[in-house]
């Protein structure tokens, strides 16, 4: 009897901070409305441009180059359909974060494929490269950790413990955010309870592909100056500072402004009705800058 009268405490102060559907749009806000059109709006203007970014890059990119830049800038458009997800059906927050959360980890698995894919394969780059030192492991964000160790010459076991740093991400990372959501949805107490001893596996995962990355571009960029790979890494970060950090700073913040909101518009609907259509407009206006990135190398 005390555990169905938890769960049903539960449930109840969950629906107390995200109404029913029908609840929710009965009671629309002027606020609400304005913001799902131009969330709308918005999201039709990046797959706008990310048609436009595959159409032009299907012309001058061979199809073995064609594939992963097509997947890279597919996550943008992604992230914004995840972002009106949440306005419309507050409920999936969680959901929809993870959505975000792990487009950056398999978009860096992808960009690092795409970069060997410039340099004709892990075999071509070597050949290419010889006993040049191009192996830095002096690179952020991990640099004054191993500002010991000197510059290397690429081999084959030095390249897969690199590339072992960028793939353990997707794996790590969506490991704990399926347990985060088993945990929320079934018990949101014991989520916030939990929460922080996720948080040093979620940073150090994330820290050490982050690294990893960065010795991959700082290398191969190295020969080829010309492809805006800086451009396109940066383009694959911003997923992570506008979608993670930026989410939970705003999310912190917001949590201490008080918009008036009373159930079932509140002030919760309302944080994250804010926070998510930021995210709209500020993953429309990535995509123009990946349109720019993504533009070199000019034909292959």
């Amino acid at each position: 009897m005390s555990e169905e009268r938890n769960i049903t405490n539960h449930s109840l102060a969950f629906d107390k901070k995200y109404p029913d559907l029908s609840e929710l749009y009965s009671n629309h806000t002027p606020f609400i409305t304005c913001s799902l059109i131009i969330a709308v709006l918005v999201l039709i203007l990046n797959l706008a441009i990310y048609v436009t970014n595959i159409s032009k890059a299907k012309k001058r990119l061979t199809s073995h180059l064609y594939l992963p830049t097509t997947l890279l800038c597919s996550f943008y458009p992604i992230i914004s359909l995840a972002a009106l997800v949440t306005i419309v059906l507050p409920k999936s927050w969680l959901i929809c974060h993870t959505v975000m959360h792990l487009s950056f980890t398999i978009g860096a698995v992808l960009f690092h494929n795409l970069c060997f894919r410039y340099a004709n394969s892990e075999v071509g780059f070597l050949k290419e490269v010889g006993d040049q030192e191009l192996l830095d492991f002096q690179t952020s964000p991990l640099c004054c950790c191993f500002s010991f160790l000197p510059k290397l010459i690429p081999t084959k076991t030095r390249l897969f413990i690199v590339k072992c740093l960028i793939w353990q991400m997707p794996f790590v990372q969506s490991s704990i955010m399926i347990v985060l959501n088993v945990i929320y949805y079934r018990d949101a107490e014991m989520y916030d309870k939990l929460n922080a001893f996720f948080i040093p596996f979620i940073v150090g995962s994330i820290l050490s592909g982050l690294w990893g990355l960065n010795i991959t571009v700082k290398m191969i960029s190295s020969l080829f100056p010309d492809y805006n790979l800086m451009k396109k890494m940066l383009c694959l970060q911003l997923i992570l500072l506008l979608c993670k950090l930026q989410f939970l700073i705003l999310d912190s913040q917001l949590s201490t402004f008080d918009f008036g909101g009373v159930f079932p518009i509140t002030n919760t609907i309302y944080k994250q009705t804010l926070i998510n259509l930021l995210i709209l407009v500020e993953m429309t206006l990535v995509s123009i800058f990946v349109k720019h990135a993504y533009s070199k190398p000019a034909e292959l």
